[in-house]
């Protein structure tokens, strides 16, 4: 099973947004809100019995750090 991208991007104009499968969610004002966000939602869908990893996104566009919460991290 393929892990479901949770991407923390800078926003169009300031702040920091989450881009999901489904939605996206912010601004929020801060990166390490962004990311604080963007785990909770990853934790969310690892309990819901999928992967899924965060990936943060610079202001360039690289990625610059991504994590895979798979299902066997952290058991």
């Amino acid at each position: 099973m393929e892990c479901t991208r949770i991407l923390v991007r800078p926003a169009r104009r300031e702040g920091w947004v989450i881009d999901t499968a489904v939605r996206e969610m912010g601004p929020y004002h801060t990166r390490d809100i962004g990311l604080r966000v963007a785990i909770a939602e990853a934790l969310s869908i690892r309990r819901a019995g999928r992967p899924a990893r965060v990936v943060l996104q610079g202001n360039d566009g690289t990625i610059i750090a991504e994590r895979c919460l798979c299902a066997s991290f952290g058991r």
